[in-house]
């Protein structure tokens, strides 16, 4: 197993920068974890919103497509049949 030393005040990408080392060995180390996974979920979080909207907004563009389409059709239907006899 890998051991690294660190001074008080290093901190790394994930770290709690207003949390030490000392803190998270004398009995504070699950604040320090709630934080440092609260950041990474909320940075997720962010993510899965955007990702949401971008489908929510890609649905809503494919459904007024279909619908259109289906409009044409009926449409289409309607000129080409002349008492369930096809004119064309």
């Amino acid at each position: 197993m890998y051991s690294f030393q660190y001074d008080e005040g290093e901190t790394w990408a994930a770290w709690p920068n207003d949390a030490s080392l000392s803190q998270f060995n004398s009995g504070n180390g699950d604040i320090v974890i709630t934080q440092i996974f609260r950041q990474l979920v909320d940075g997720v979080r962010e993510q899965m919103d955007t990702l949401k909207q971008k489908i929510q907004n890609d649905k809503a563009l494919l459904t007024t497509k279909m619908d259109t389409l289906l409009t044409t059709f009926d449409s289409y239907r309607t000129e080409a049949k002349t008492e369930e006899v096809f004119a064309r």
